[in-house]
């Protein structure tokens, strides 16, 4: 719901539903509570109100890694069977490679078939392409690939292929959303196609005699009996009465 019906619990202004802060006083009204579509849900939820599942409550502690964004100390907890990192400033993610693959496989097996083209979403900010930046992983500390999720998805996320993934805020809820609407599947079609596509034209590209089993046949020696019969035909001639 992003309606602003709700207020905050400081000042009293109204706010969002899913708004991390309150753009009056600053104080935190939403963390990301839901267990299954890691959605931020406004505090005091006992429902998500992105997918409907029961609230879990993050119980935190400060860990030592910092956000590759904001260079702080992030928060670490376990929600639900996922252990995951939090910036409690820029409200990013650090997810490891294991955790990772959980999610998948959880928001896999509760995927629809894919109705229509779950195929750039559109995740840019208003005003257009932001600039690139390239992140430090935070574990050990050499700078992150961007890469654009399942190759089609429109969602950059910054991965250390040894150590995890760092989501900014409200990524790893879209990126779950995506794959439960079809779009991995989706996905993986497209790369499917393109591999049959470029199977393809590798063998039309091939050399002709990669046809034969053997030695290609002998060509026609079409200029030796064309000399031959013009010769006859100007003998023909001279011979003439």
């Amino acid at each position: 719901m992003n309606a602003r019906t709700l207020n905050c619990y400081s000042c009293g202004a109204a706010a969002s539903s899913d708004s991390p802060k309150c753009d009056h006083c600053g104080a935190r009204l939403a963390t990301v509570w839901c267990p299954s579509c890691f959605g931020m849900m406004f505090t005091g939820s006992k429902f998500c109100p992105h997918c409907g599942t029961a609230a879990i409550e993050w119980e935190a502690t400060p860990s030592k890694l910092p956000c590759p964004t904001c260079k702080q100390a992030m928060l670490s907890g376990k929600l639900g069977n996922f252990p995951l990192h939090e910036c409690t400033k820029c409200f990013g993610l650090w997810v490891d490679i294991a955790t990772l693959e959980h999610v998948w496989r959880d928001a896999e097996q509760h995927s629809l078939p894919p109705s229509q083209p779950q195929l750039n979403t559109g995740m840019n900010p208003p005003g257009g392409i932001p600039r690139v930046k390239y992140l430090p992983c935070p574990r050990c500390r050499q700078l992150m690939n961007r890469k654009n999720f399942a190759q089609r998805s429109g969602i950059i996320v910054d991965v250390c292929a040894e150590h995890g993934t760092w989501f900014d805020a409200n990524e790893l809820h879209h990126i779950v959303q995506f794959i439960r609407n079809g779009g991995l599947t989706m996905a993986r079609e497209f790369e499917n196609e393109d591999l049959e596509r470029a199977r393809r034209m590798a063998v039309l590209r091939q050399p002709e005699r990669s046809i034969w089993s053997g030695n290609p046949p002998p060509a026609p020696d079409f200029g030796g009996s064309l000399l031959a019969a013009l010769f006859r035909i100007a003998a023909a001639i001279l011979t003439r009465k």
